[in-house]
């Protein structure tokens, strides 16, 4: 079977570019936490957090950068039932130098020259089903280079939810957590927003990150030519076909 080069080299191009999902850190969670989402306000009135995520868990997705439109978490193993609304959230993403396990106590040592707001707003929770069932969109996608940094995720929960009544499930809400030192992530929090400086853990939320490949500029040249040598081609034979119809208004 003949393939044509513009067709293929579009195809070869857009097979990078397909939405996936990238879980990090890998395998099972052993914890359960409720930092830093659903902290209640009998620890604090707000919460500042940071997660590193190694960039090892992206570098075998296939594509060379990705764009982030939304974080999902799991919920953790003995929590209550989830019907929350955080009035006042701000997540953002940052390509940072810092390693899982080396995050420094003083949050702006962590941030790196990207620092973006991807989130901002009211976030509403309710009892989801299947894995990674409570999500955030993402206001404004993120485009992360794995081979720069690893990816570091801030949340500033300004406003902290209420505790669950005593019941049989317990009084807490809590996500799927890990907290293995050595293992590809790790947090900085202190329980107040405005804090600059953070206690330091080996832990952090278990976390899907639906993301979107991004070809590189190579591929990006391909489907470029690709899109100009089909588009050179179908207008090539218009000409030929009225070529050989003659002048306009003849047979």
């Amino acid at each position: 079977m003949r393939i044509h080069l513009p067709l293929a080299l579009i195809a070869a191009s857009a097979a990078s570019a397909n939405a996936a999902s990238v879980v990090s850190p890998p395998g099972v969670p052993d914890s359960s936490t409720p930092i830093p989402f659903l902290v209640t306000t009998n620890d604090a009135r707000s919460v500042r957090y940071q997660q590193v995520y190694g960039a090892s868990d992206f570098a075998n997705q296939g594509s060379p950068q990705y764009l982030i439109t939304e974080i999902h978490f799991e919920g953790g193993e003995g929590s209550g039932p989830l019907a929350v609304t955080l009035p006042d959230v701000q997540i953002f993403f940052s390509t940072t130098a810092r390693s899982p396990d080396s995050l420094s106590p003083v949050f702006a040592n962590n941030l790196g020259p990207n620092n973006t707001l991807v989130y901002s707003g009211l976030i509403d929770w309710t009892s989801g089903s299947g894995p990674f069932a409570f999500h955030i969109p993402m206001q404004r996608p993120f485009l992360y280079d794995w081979n720069a940094g690893n990816l570091l995720m801030e949340v500033r929960n300004y406003q902290t939810v209420p505790p669950l009544p005593a019941g049989p499930w317990g009084t807490e809400r809590l996500f799927a957590g890990v907290s293995i030192l050595g293992d590809s992530t790790s947090l900085a929090v202190a329980w107040d927003v405005n804090s600059p400086t953070a206690l330091l853990g080996s832990g952090g939320l278990w976390t899907m990150f639906t993301v979107t490949g991004v070809p590189e500029p190579a591929s990006a040249f391909l489907f470029l030519v690709g899109l100009s040598a089909l588009a050179l081609r179908t207008w090539t034979r218009r000409a030929r076909v009225q070529s050989s119809r003659g002048p306009a208004g003849t047979q």
